[in-house]
């Protein structure tokens, strides 16, 4: 049986409270072996750190999410220092810019998120990166720091972007987004990466597949994920999902 790893799942949404037990004990059945699952706000950390605690499976990081930054504060900084070295954590993060979002703060962005870079740099733990509409950005603060121990989080940057990024050792992660059959820009994109850099994630909830506009993305569909990327890439499924699973376990030393 093929195993995988989710590399970025948020277990903890309030849209798995009725049967989040459930769809992780179907996943680990077909395969799925373990799931990272970053928190996004100081409000989450401490249910996101029980979740680790009670699901063998399930390993967490601790970050400030760009969508929240009007919330950010001072406060959750110290906090998240606080927590980063004795919470069992395995990253930090979701953190990151987002771009896309006008209404965000971009300065106050940007220094939350060079704060997280500079404490992940200082724990050596890995980052998981939210980039939409903000790829060059977030790579800028990397190079400032020179801190590449990162991926980032549902990748739709260009070929060229993505190929200086891998060069430094940065680390890609590729969702349902990809399987659209009319993502051609974005499929293109991921045959040039390297295997050696592709992450596997479903974003669940979120991130729905083309064709179930409305639903929610399940632990299990990172199965569809694996067959389809690899069917783009013109591979045998259970080829990418051992180098995935390498590559994840390479870079959360999980």
């Amino acid at each position: 049986m093929i195993e995988l790893i989710d590399s970025h799942i948020h277990l903890d949404d309030a849209r798995f409270d009725s049967d989040r037990d459930q769809l992780l004990q179907m996943a680990q059945l077909a395969g799925v072996r373990q799931f990272i699952v970053p928190a996004v706000s100081s409000e989450k950390f401490t249910q996101v750190n029980e979740l680790a605690l009670s699901q063998d499976a399930v390993v967490h990081t601790l970050g400030l999410h760009p969508y929240y930054i009007a919330e950010h504060a001072g406060e959750d900084l110290e906090k998240l220092a606080e927590l980063v070295p004795k919470s069992g954590v395995v990253g930090i993060g979701e953190c990151g810019l987002d771009y896309h979002l006008k209404d965000l703060d971009r300065d106050k962005q940007l220094l939350v998120f060079e704060a997280q870079v500079v404490l992940a740099k200082h724990f050596s733990l890995p980052l998981i990166l939210h980039v939409r509409g903000a790829v060059a950005a977030v790579f800028e603060v990397l190079k400032k720091h020179d801190y590449f121990n990162a991926v980032m989080h549902s990748f739709n940057g260009s070929i060229e972007q993505a190929q200086t990024i891998t060069d430094h050792g940065v680390m890609l992660g590729f969702g349902p987004a990809v399987c659209n059959p009319k993502a051609n820009k974005l499929q293109a994109m991921f045959e040039t990466v390297p295997l050696t850099h592709i992450l596997l994630e479903t974003d669940a909830p979120d991130q729905p597949f083309y064709d179930r506009h409305g639903k929610r993305n399940l632990p299990i569909d990172l199965l569809r994920v694996n067959e389809s990327l690899a069917n783009i890439r013109g591979m045998d499924p259970a080829e990418l999902a051992a180098q995935t699973v390498a590559n994840t376990q390479r870079l959360f030393g999980t």
